[in-house]
């Protein structure tokens, strides 16, 4: 399936893509794949690292995912959870104050901290957000 967003980790050494199959890769800055760090099976829209280039963001369907790059003992957890009523079509996460923002379909953005707890969820807005 076709790319449908890629990102630069903060240091310049990776790049991550995932697209319309729900492939998350991540890339050495030579062009050398790395890993295929998930395989979802649906389209992931948007992806973000974490603020230490450790953890990637991203969105598929309804729902946010972060997952760690680490391995081993320093891995965390999978976190996985519902985030919007419609499809989630953007997120990013800051590096400076750790919060995440999603938006999507159901025409609202919401923003979250690294653990899942929505902090404030905008009043819906006419139109679909696509963008933050």
């Amino acid at each position: 399936g076709a790319v449908t967003t890629i990102r630069w980790s903060y240091d310049g050494s990776s790049l991550v893509t995932a697209g319309e199959d729900g492939n998350l890769k991540v890339w050495s800055r030579a062009g050398m794949l790395r890993s295929t760090l998930l395989q979802l099976g649906i389209c992931v829209y948007s992806i973000a690292w974490g603020p230490n280039s450790d953890m990637i963001l991203m969105c598929a369907g309804k729902d946010l995912i972060i997952k760690s790059l680490q391995s081993g003992t320093a891995a965390m957890k999978q976190m996985q959870w519902k985030a919007h009523d419609g499809i989630v079509m953007k997120v990013d996460w800051n590096p400076v104050n750790n919060l995440i923002v999603s938006c999507g379909e159901d025409c609202r953005y919401k923003v979250w901290d690294s653990y899942g707890r929505l902090l404030f969820a905008s009043p819906a807005s006419d139109y679909v957000i696509t963008s933050i």
